[in-house]
């Protein structure tokens, strides 16, 4: 796994904005020079899913499907634990998790949020990413196979990260 790939995804699933719509060509530079392969392909996929759409109608779409989706928003442990006691636990282990892996977590984003796992994915060994890739898993494939069914073109981003995955991922019961 090419941890840059991780660090891609994780940046495409940031909250659109006029910056980052602006950056595409040279993302797409980058994600080009990196190589041809499958996730290649599917991150170039997405990116020209967005060039093909006005800043309003990319917000939109994130908006309905990660800030309105119960079952596709980017916080991985919502979807078992919803505002449940036991989420508050979860979160904590995770950030016990990152900082036992050197990597600090501050108080801006919950630790269950995907994009930032991937940011802790880019920067850890294969073996570490690996093993909070698997504890997650399930509720990853679950979001993917929602936005799937929901036809949005952000499933390209989860069958990047499906792909890149490498084993560990590809254990998941992908939808």
């Amino acid at each position: 796994m090419n941890p840059s790939s991780y660090q891609m995804i994780s940046f495409l699933l940031s909250y659109p904005s006029k910056e980052l719509k602006e950056m595409l060509p040279e993302i797409k530079e980058e994600i080009e020079g990196i190589g041809k392969d499958e996730v290649n392909d599917k991150l170039l996929s997405f990116i020209k899913e967005i060039e093909d759409r006005t800043l309003d109608e990319w917000i939109t779409h994130y908006i309905e499907h990660f800030d309105f989706g119960k079952l596709t928003n980017l916080y991985v442990t919502y979807l078992k634990l919803g505002e449940q006691r036991e989420r508050g636990l979860e979160l904590l282990k995770l950030k016990k998790y990152y900082e036992a892996h050197g990597f600090d977590v501050t108080d801006k984003e919950l630790p269950d949020y995907l994009p930032l796992m991937l940011e802790f994915c880019a920067h850890v060994s294969v073996e570490t990413s690996n093993e909070l890739l698997q504890m997650h898993g399930k509720a990853i494939a679950e979001i993917h196979g929602k936005l799937k069914e929901q036809d949005s073109f952000y499933s390209l981003l989860f069958d990047a990260l499906f792909l890149a995955g490498g084993e560990s991922i590809k254990s998941f019961p992908s939808a």
